[in-house]
């Protein structure tokens, strides 16, 4: 089955986090290499171009606000072995407005 992307509604504030996983084992992220970028499905360019995320343990976060209408991906890189390893997972999510019945 595939994934299904995360839905969110416009003006929502929303922490993306990762766990990066290596043969089953968590991985503990380099220090201050965590780096999120959230682009628009369909664009080129990007909503939020990569900058800074925050490391906590084996999590990587990265708060985003405020949500507008669309598409998009965000995307969490760290470094791993003092910068042998880069990893890169991707969160789909979708954002829409809110709507009364």
């Amino acid at each position: 089955m595939p994934n299904r992307p995360s839905k969110y509604y416009v003006g929502d504030d929303v922490t993306f986090r990762g766990t990066f996983k290596i043969d089953g084992v968590a991985q503990t992220p380099d220090a201050g290499s965590a780096k999120a970028l959230i682009m628009q499905i369909g664009s080129s360019t990007p909503v939020v171009a990569e900058t800074t995320a925050t490391i906590s343990g084996t999590q990587i976060y990265y708060k985003y606000s405020p949500l507008v209408v669309g598409q998009f991906s965000c995307f969490l890189t760290a470094a791993f072995s003092s910068g042998a390893d880069e990893r890169t997972g991707v969160i789909e999510f979708v954002v829409q407005k809110k709507e009364c019945h």
